[in-house]
Protein backbone atom coordinates (compact mmCIF):
# COMPACT_ATOMS: atom_id res chain seq x y z
CA UNK A 1 0.00 0.00 0.00
CA UNK A 2 1.45 3.33 -1.33
CA UNK A 3 0.33 4.78 1.80
CA UNK A 4 1.58 2.80 4.58
CA UNK A 5 5.04 3.16 2.65
CA UNK A 6 4.57 6.98 3.07
CA UNK A 7 3.54 6.55 6.40
CA UNK A 8 7.00 4.62 7.50
CA UNK A 9 9.35 6.83 5.61
CA UNK A 10 7.68 9.55 7.45
CA UNK A 11 8.02 8.57 10.99
CA UNK A 12 11.77 7.13 9.72
CA UNK A 13 12.37 10.91 8.86
CA UNK A 14 11.36 12.40 11.37
CA UNK A 15 12.84 9.80 13.63
CA UNK A 16 16.04 10.87 11.99
CA UNK A 17 15.71 14.73 12.75
CA UNK A 18 14.65 13.73 16.21
CA UNK A 19 18.25 12.07 17.10
CA UNK A 20 20.03 14.56 15.04
CA UNK A 21 18.31 17.10 17.60
CA UNK A 22 19.34 15.20 20.54
CA UNK A 23 23.05 14.80 19.09
CA UNK A 24 23.24 18.41 18.85
CA UNK A 25 21.75 19.27 21.72
CA UNK A 26 24.54 16.61 23.59
CA UNK A 27 27.49 18.04 21.68
CA UNK A 28 26.04 21.96 22.47
CA UNK A 29 25.95 20.69 26.15
CA UNK A 30 29.10 19.24 26.26
CA UNK A 31 30.66 22.07 25.14
CA UNK A 32 29.28 24.19 27.32
CA UNK A 33 30.41 22.38 30.33
CA UNK A 34 33.85 22.52 28.85
CA UNK A 35 33.86 26.03 28.34
CA UNK A 36 32.73 26.79 31.58
CA UNK A 37 35.20 24.80 33.44
CA UNK A 38 38.13 26.23 31.19
CA UNK A 39 37.22 29.72 32.36
CA UNK A 40 36.71 28.95 36.15
CA UNK A 41 40.34 27.12 35.72
CA UNK A 42 41.79 30.35 34.33
CA UNK A 43 40.13 32.52 36.60
CA UNK A 44 41.23 30.36 39.41
CA UNK A 45 44.97 30.30 38.14
CA UNK A 46 45.23 33.99 37.28
CA UNK A 47 43.89 34.83 41.00
CA UNK A 48 46.70 32.03 42.56
CA UNK A 49 49.71 33.79 40.60
CA UNK A 50 48.60 37.51 41.55
CA UNK A 51 50.61 37.75 45.13
CA UNK A 52 49.65 40.75 47.50
CA UNK A 53 52.63 43.44 47.37
CA UNK A 54 53.42 42.87 43.49
CA UNK A 55 53.35 45.19 40.87
CA UNK A 56 49.85 45.98 39.36
CA UNK A 57 51.21 47.30 36.48
CA UNK A 58 51.39 44.41 34.02
CA UNK A 59 48.41 42.56 35.03
CA UNK A 60 45.73 43.88 32.33
CA UNK A 61 48.49 43.12 29.80
CA UNK A 62 48.86 39.83 31.06
CA UNK A 63 45.18 38.64 31.60
CA UNK A 64 44.74 39.38 28.08
CA UNK A 65 47.74 37.53 27.12
CA UNK A 66 45.81 34.58 28.93
CA UNK A 67 42.79 35.34 27.61
CA UNK A 68 40.37 37.61 29.64
CA UNK A 69 37.52 39.65 28.40
CA UNK A 70 39.18 42.69 26.95
CA UNK A 71 35.20 44.67 28.31
CA UNK A 72 36.34 44.57 31.89
CA UNK A 73 40.25 45.15 30.92
CA UNK A 74 40.54 48.27 32.78
CA UNK A 75 40.97 49.57 36.56
CA UNK A 76 38.07 51.66 38.28
CA UNK A 77 39.11 53.67 41.62
CA UNK A 78 36.55 53.52 44.73
CA UNK A 79 37.06 53.75 48.55
CA UNK A 80 40.95 54.81 48.24
CA UNK A 81 41.65 51.17 46.23
CA UNK A 82 41.93 50.81 42.58
CA UNK A 83 40.44 47.27 41.20
CA UNK A 84 40.36 45.09 38.29
CA UNK A 85 37.76 42.67 37.37
CA UNK A 86 40.04 40.07 35.52
CA UNK A 87 37.01 38.36 33.48
CA UNK A 88 36.84 34.86 31.73
CA UNK A 89 34.01 34.09 30.32
CA UNK A 90 32.03 30.55 29.85
CA UNK A 91 29.63 29.21 27.52
CA UNK A 92 27.27 32.08 27.32
CA UNK A 93 27.92 35.71 28.10
CA UNK A 94 26.24 35.27 31.07
CA UNK A 95 28.71 32.46 32.67
CA UNK A 96 31.45 35.33 33.74
CA UNK A 97 33.98 34.03 35.97
CA UNK A 98 36.12 37.08 37.69
CA UNK A 99 39.35 37.01 39.49
CA UNK A 100 38.93 40.77 41.56
CA UNK A 101 41.97 42.62 41.98
CA UNK A 102 42.14 45.09 44.89
CA UNK A 103 45.71 47.90 44.14
CA UNK A 104 46.90 50.46 46.00
CA UNK A 105 49.68 52.52 45.59
CA UNK A 106 50.71 50.73 42.21
CA UNK A 107 50.74 47.74 44.66
CA UNK A 108 48.27 44.49 44.92
CA UNK A 109 46.83 44.32 48.09
CA UNK A 110 44.05 41.09 47.17
CA UNK A 111 43.11 38.97 44.97
CA UNK A 112 39.43 37.14 45.17
CA UNK A 113 38.04 35.09 42.60
CA UNK A 114 34.21 35.90 41.68
CA UNK A 115 31.27 34.39 39.49
CA UNK A 116 28.17 36.19 37.89
CA UNK A 117 25.58 34.88 36.44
Amino acid sequence: MPFLKFLRSLVIGLGKIALALVVLFAVFSAYGLYADRVAARKAAAMCASILPGSDAAPLIERALEDGASTRSARWSSSGGFDSLAIMYVGMTPLSRFLCMVKAKDGRVVSAEQAYID
